[in-house]
């Protein structure tokens, strides 16, 4: 076990009340009294047997690692799963999944990590991505829970900081029983930060797991218009692609906006209506008619539903500079995918469906347009786009089996 620094418990000690206040304003926004409790180490329900934890920070990592949970659970039907998350937004996606216990994960300070570790006491803990919490993958250590960073990946920015910070990730990675690289230069990033070389791993992009949805029976929304879907749209963004409701209409197409997040929905709401915009919304579960101008989504599970049904799919973050969201899973349902230029959070992915020429980026919103044109006129290019996303996501089918490969010997250890 290697212990964090005086230093850097110092510095969590100085920065305690500004985590505080944090938690307490996050629980009055929309976390509540579990997130606050939990958060501080308490509230934690008894296990009958040490569960397989994963860490989700948010609702992507959640995403990305449902394929695995889904694999591990038919293989080890009698393993309880633990899934942890820092956002009651990933919560509300969790606890839809009977057969999931959610909890959130403690901050990052030592009572509140040895609260969670000695009430849970995980069997092992598998971090999706990019979650290094020094305190937590010390006292983990301490009580020989196995850590596992699973579809490790490293920004340029963490590589980047300070060298305090790296000396602390130095140290916490020491920590840790198997990092499993998304990509190589993930993999040297690692190495290079301070993992062990004979436990770090190129293994693959995990995203590319993404559940078959070929024998899924999904729901149908009942709208009989096609429609054009913009998936995770944020601030400015819906604004933006609101210019092209005139160019759909021609060919009878609907607009649905599903925000990346849904209590924006009212807010958007009231700026359409107020420029004359026709709105529905799905939670009122307003019907669409051939008046309607934009279908809000505000309900959390159901975009599956929606990428199944789409003509066209525009993934959002993209328009504006936040990074971009994940673009695999409309590939997933073989769908043409229109991107913007921001999409620095899914540059692998990104680049690997360009070259498969499974994806289209446009340099801004008056490019989308120009490219709606094209696509709403010509039903073969969307098809081929489609056709050929979907080829690409089966191509990794593999993906799975080999990330269980490495787990097993983890897994199947009782501790």
């Amino acid at each position: 076990m290697h212990p964090t620094s005086t230093r850097y418990k110092l510095s969590l000690l100085a920065l305690s009340p500004l985590a505080l206040a944090h938690v307490v304003y996050r629980a009055f926004k929309d976390g509540g009294w579990r997130y606050f409790k939990q958060r501080l180490g308490f509230g934690y329900i008894n296990h009958e047997s040490r569960p397989i934890h994963f860490h989700c920070a948010s609702v992507g990592e959640f995403i990305t690692a449902k394929p695995l949970i889904d694999a591990i659970q038919t293989k080890y039907p009698n393993k309880n799963i633990v899934v942890t998350t820092n956002t009651p937004t990933a919560a509300s996606l969790v606890e839809k999944h009977k057969n999931i216990t959610h909890h959130y994960l403690p901050i990052d300070i030592t009572f509140s990590v040895k609260r969670f570790l000695n009430k849970v006491y995980p069997l092992c803990t598998l971090i999706l991505e990019t979650e290094i919490w020094p305190t937590y993958y010390s006292l983990a250590a301490k009580k020989f829970v196995p850590l596992v960073i699973v579809n490790a990946r490293l920004s340029d920015k963490t590589s980047e900081t300070s060298n305090f910070i790296k000396n602390e990730y130095a140290r916490a990675l020491e920590n840790i029983n198997l990092v499993l690289a998304r990509s190589k230069e993930d993999h040297e990033k690692y190495i290079a930060l301070g993992a062990a070389s004979g436990k770090t791993y190129f293994v693959g992009n995990l995203k590319y797991a993404i559940a078959d949805n070929t024998n899924q029976e999904l729901a149908c929304t009942t709208i009989k218009r096609p429609f054009f879907l913009a998936a995770s749209t944020h601030d400015n963004e819906e604004t933006q692609l609101s210019e092209h409701i005139e160019l759909l209409k021609r060919k009878n197409y609907l607009l649905i906006l599903a925000p990346r997040y849904p209590d924006r929905c009212k807010q958007l709401s009231e700026q359409f209506k107020n420029s004359g915009i026709n709105v529905a919304i799905r939670s009122n579960r307003d019907e669409v008619t051939d008046t309607t101008d934009i279908y809000i989504v505000d309900t959390l599970g159901e975009l599956n539903i929606f990428f199944n049904e789409a003509a066209l799919v525009f993934v959002g973050g993209s328009l504006i500079n936040r990074g971009g969201h994940n673009i695999l899973e409309p590939a997933n349902f073989g769908k043409c995918i229109i991107v913007g230029p921001h999409t620095n959070n899914f540059s692998l992915e990104t680049t690997d469906l360009l070259e498969a020429d499974a994806l289209i980026q446009v340099k801004d919103n008056h490019q989308l347009g120009t490219k709606l044109i094209t696509l709403l006129k010509d039903d073969n290019q969307r098809e081929a786009y489609g056709k050929n996303a979907m080829q690409f996501m089966r191509k990794q089918s593999g993906i799975l089996n080999t990330y269980l490969d490495h787990l097993n010997p983890i897994l199947e250890n009782n501790y």
